[in-house]
């Protein structure tokens, strides 16, 4: 007997592999050494699916 392995499309980044990184702008950050006054936080490998896009069930 073959086990099967049935895969989905992971819920956390919806099958992208990667998390983009999100900006934000405030005002309260303008004056610092970011640009414009925009702070973003890095892309990263999802969590959830550990960069493969899918999740096995």
């Amino acid at each position: 007997m073959s086990q099967e392995t049935k895969k989905s499309v992971c819920p956390t980044c919806q099958g992208k592999k990667v998390i983009e990184g999100v900006c934000e702008t405030s005002g309260e950050w303008q004056g610092n050494d970011t640009a414009d006054g925009q702070v973003c936080t890095p892309d990263q490998k999802c969590p959830t699916c550990n960069g493969t896009g899918y999740v096995e069930e």
